[in-house]
């Protein structure tokens, strides 16, 4: 099995794919993971992930997270455009997706933004993820119609094999993946403990801009102060519940002030259980930074 870095006529491709990233297009992977190393059964949840036209920054996350965020910009765009008067009514904003996170890879900067959402409390974490990839350009499979071929890299501590096809002008993946000549359709570890195998391509136009409407300010964190303060996390969850209110502003969950320690005992329990979905995490060592 022959591996070789990118020829110049890869290089070439990659030019030509970014020049025309004009398209909009929305996709839905299949993720896979086991909670830990132990677990006989993999959880699985579908994801999401939205391109838009221009070169503009493409959206991943939970395909139920997307649906409820899309959901919630029509709302307000609606309102706006109709010049309406009176309360706005919005969907319900709980979510109950066990992958959280809203990845934002920018092509234009090469950066990657993920956004986290600790109760009302937004974070913003920007990172730089090189990744270096390797073709084995006499590996090729079918996914789903389009002809795909094999690559693999190291990243997070893990060593992936991914699939990817050059017949979707898109240089985009799912989770913080991209950079191959084309859209990766399918991408596994080594051990088999985490894979995102595409379901649905679909060329249309979406927009979460007002995702975040009504929620604090973004606290935009460097990748050091996220960690240091997700690991203060892990151990309390409930800290997040401090100091929110306010002469003006009591927050309440299921009727109850966030004060009490009935509240902040349910709150931890509940994100406590959460966590254990991902005991063993898609990245085992920082590769972003």
């Amino acid at each position: 099995m022959k591996i070789k870095p990118f020829p110049l006529i890869l290089i070439l491709l990659l030019v030509a794919f970014t020049s025309s990233y004009a398209q909009s297009y929305k996709m839905i992977y299949d993720f896979q993971w086991k909670s830990n190393k132990k677990s006989p059964e993999h959880n699985s949840e579908l994801c999401a992930l939205i391109t838009r036209e221009n070169n503009q920054p493409s959206f991943f996350e939970s395909y139920e997270n997307f649906r409820l965020d899309s959901l919630k910009t029509k709302v307000i765009n609606d309102y706006a455009k109709n010049n309406r008067q009176g309360p706005l009514r919005l969907p319900s904003d709980e979510k109950k997706s066990l992958f959280r996170p809203l990845i934002i890879k920018n092509p234009a900067d090469k950066t990657i933004t993920v956004e986290e959402k600790a109760y009302v409390k937004l974070f913003s974490v920007t990172y730089s993820c090189p990744i270096k990839w390797k073709i084995q350009s006499n590996d090729k499979e079918t996914i789903l119609g389009y002809k795909a071929q094999k690559a693999v890299c190291e990243f997070g501590g893990r060593n992936w094999t991914a699939w990817f096809t050059n017949e979707i002008p898109i240089m985009d993946g799912p989770y913080k993946f991209s950079g191959l000549p084309g859209l990766i359709l399918k991408i596994q570890d080594s051990e088999k403990n985490y894979s995102f195998e595409i379901k649905s391509i679909t060329k249309e136009s979406n927009d979460i801009e007002h995702r975040n409407f009504g929620s604090s300010k973004a606290a935009n964190l460097s990748p050091k102060q996220w960690e240091k303060f997700w690991d203060s996390y892990r151990k309390q969850p409930s800290m997040v519940l401090e100091n929110l209110n306010t002469e003006k502003t009591t927050y309440v969950i299921n009727g109850k002030d966030v004060n009490s320690r009935e509240v902040k005992d349910a709150f931890n329990k509940k994100e406590w259980d959460a966590m254990k979905f991902f005991e063993d995490p898609i990245e085992l060592t920082a590769t972003c930074n």
